[in-house]
């Protein structure tokens, strides 16, 4: 059992005293919203079900979340999101002043089963074509898991688009129906991923293509009954420090970016193109690569403005 929990206190009076009449308004505008919200009972906590043997990873920049891979002999790894992430959101002009802040200014509050849909993005995904390509195994609702069984009722998100603004609705599911499809799409892709790991193995350079992901899907495969017996290029190896931390695949890039999309490489995903400057991944950087990022930068924007 794992908990994401993001607090959102109401500043102490002596801080906020200390703090700029501007300062003192934007806290203010958060937590007006986050009073309403919670008297609405709009602020439930949201909880990701991992059904399958790898573990899961959502970075946004705003937050940073690890579901643990499903334990032997569970039916599954949970964790569950309590708390709002706020930002703000600049209406206008970017310079902030006390009579610009009222108008300019706004504060945009992230309900926890919000957070919880970059999992349903990232590993289930909203078209058919997702759903052959990403992973499966994973379970997205609002609530806590306190008394539930396979046979509950759970408020299940979805994003919709009218008039070109999105919008959050719900239904309400069998926990059973949710876990079935998510074990059928998880088994779609583990056959799909033996079956191009079968084709890997018959030919001498493409073998080593068989990766620690592939290994971790047989090994999980044949404990699950999907194939009878063990598939013979289980054996090939793999050294953990080569793969992506994300998706356990063996990391084989000249961008410095994975497959799976995330940056292991920030400098060298920086100087192919492949990370802006701004990228989350390249606050990691040193600062002697700091400078030859910025003499990049500069050279750049001189090359556009030519």
């Amino acid at each position: 059992m794992a908990t994401g929990l993001i607090d959102h206190p109401v500043l102490p009076e002596a801080i906020q005293q200390s703090l700029g009449h501007a300062a003192q308004q934007r806290v203010a505008i958060r937590e007006t919203k986050l009073t309403d919200l919670e008297l609405r009972g709009e602020i439930k906590p949201a909880t990701i079900l991992n059904r399958s043997p790898f573990e899961l990873k959502v970075e946004t920049g705003l937050w940073s979340y690890v579901v643990p891979p499903r334990p032997d002999g569970k039916p599954f790894a949970h964790y569950t999101i309590t708390g709002t992430v706020s930002y703000p959101i600049y209406k206008g002009n970017m310079e902030m002043s006390d009579k610009s802040l009222r108008a300019n200014y706004d504060v945009n509050i992230l309900l926890p089963i919000v957070q919880a849909m970059e999992f349903k993005f990232w590993y289930i995904g909203v078209t058919d074509e997702d759903k052959v390509f990403k992973q499966g195994g994973v379970v997205v609702f609002e609530g806590d898991m306190e008394g539930l069984t396979p046979k509950s009722e759970v408020r299940v998100p979805q994003f919709v688009f009218k008039k070109g603004r999105r919008y959050m609705t719900f239904s309400n599911r069998l926990l059973k129906d949710m876990l079935d499809e998510a074990d059928e799409q998880m088994k779609n892709r583990c056959m799909a991923v033996l079956e191009q790991a079968g084709h890997w193995a018959d030919d001498l350079k493409q073998r080593a293509n068989i990766q620690k992901a592939e290994h971790t899907w047989a090994d999980f495969a044949l404990k699950m009954g999907w194939i009878q017996t063990a598939v013979a290029w289980r054996n090939t190896q793999v050294r953990a420090e080569d793969c992506c931390p994300r998706c356990n695949t063996q990391y084989v890039s000249k961008t410095g970016s994975c497959r799976c999309g995330y940056i292991v490489d920030p400098m060298l995903a920086y100087m192919s193109g492949e990370a802006s400057v701004d990228h989350v991944r390249l606050q990691t950087l040193s600062a002697e690569q700091w400078k030859k990022v910025r003499a990049e930068e500069d050279r750049r924007k001189k090359a556009r403005a030519e």
